[in-house]
């Protein structure tokens, strides 16, 4: 299995975490007290579940729907467990992104202006990722862990204070990034295959705001529905255009770079005690530092046009030598 590999969801576990990120929204919503703040909140969730659920169709239409009632969640999350007894790295990778999980980002242009104002209530939020670590057999000290690592990651990385981070999740980055990546960009890397135009990009937005990558219909191997946890950094070097999106927004390499020390600290190295897989991944690291750097004198050979790009695929660059510099220091200190 290769390094990539190792941050995909398949289709049900894609669902479950899915399914889970709405489980929490609806939490938010019913203890909503304002009317009108209230009816915002249920019209994003009704977009962004479209969006999901286009991500797990793909061509297909609405065969695959999130779960909505609590009973069958806990169901799932048993089947979940269950059937990761061997390997457990898909329910961190689960439990990782609904704990980042930030709602009511912009999931189209034209409500972007309206929903960037909803708050959500982070106690409700908190409760509910404390009880679904339960369920998915995962000690709740992981949660704080995740968070300190995350936080204190961004702030390394980014070299800004903490003014930036809104909620554990550091919401003020992913209203950066779904806002600031060009549409047809969204639309052509993070929806599945066969949607175009509007549904495309709101399917893309979908994805990436959940925390994921839409990879089937990529010719990836595994069955993988999506990758997250930071996995799309190595995407460059599996012949997709994940790479690409470093060259768009580098707040995405912040974010990505940021879980990436999170997996490797909390997950393969304090969980899992995975030495070789954590020097695999500090090796396609260097992989894509190298990949990356290729391409940006690839675009300095034509300046004045790439002028955009060679300015985020620089500072993503720059972002993902000092994860690497902390990923090795993570390995040093463990062993």
């Amino acid at each position: 299995m290769s390094v990539l590999e190792k941050f995909g969801l398949d289709k049900r576990q894609t669902r479950l975490l899915f399914s889970l990120q709405r489980s929490l929204v609806m939490s938010d919503i019913e203890f909503e007290k304002n009317n009108t703040i209230k009816e915002k909140k249920e019209e994003w969730l009704q977009s962004w579940v479209k969006g999901v659920e286009d991500v797990l169709n793909g061509e297909e239409y609405h065969e695959w729907t999130l779960v909505e009632e609590e009973k069958q969640l806990i169901e799932e999350c048993e089947i979940a467990v269950k059937n990761c007894e061997n390997l457990r790295t898909p329910l961190y990778l689960i439990l990782l992104e609904l704990n980042l999980f930030v709602p009511y980002f912009p999931v189209d242009e034209i409500k972007f202006k309206t929903h960037e104002r909803v708050k959500y209530d982070k106690k409700i939020l908190n409760y509910n990722v404390v009880r679904y670590a339960r369920l998915l057999d995962i000690d709740e000290e992981f949660i704080e862990n995740t968070n300190k690592t995350f936080k204190k990651s961004v702030r390394s990385i980014s070299k800004v204070g903490t003014k930036m981070l809104a909620g554990a999740g550091g919401g003020a980055l992913l209203i950066a990034l779904t806002a600031g990546l060009a549409t047809p960009f969204i639309a052509g890397l993070a929806a599945p295959a066969g949607l175009a135009g509007a549904a495309a990009t709101n399917a893309g937005l979908a994805a990436i705001g959940g925390g994921a990558v839409a990879a089937g219909g990529m010719g990836m191997a595994g069955g993988m529905t999506v990758i997250v946890g930071g996995g799309s950094i190595f995407g460059s070097l599996s012949g997709m255009a994940l790479g690409g999106m470093l060259k768009d927004s580098s707040s995405l390499a912040l974010r990505e770079g940021a879980k990436l020390e999170v997996i490797m600290k909390e997950i393969i190295l304090s969980e899992q005690h995975d030495v070789r897989f954590a020097q695999e991944m500090i090796g396609e690291q260097k992989k894509v530092i190298k990949k990356l750097n290729e391409e940006l004198t690839d675009l300095e050979m034509n300046e004045k046009e790439n002028k955009k790009q060679i300015k985020n695929l620089s500072k993503s660059i720059q972002y993902l030598k000092t994860t690497l510099k902390r990923s090795e220091h993570n390995l040093d200190e463990f062993v």
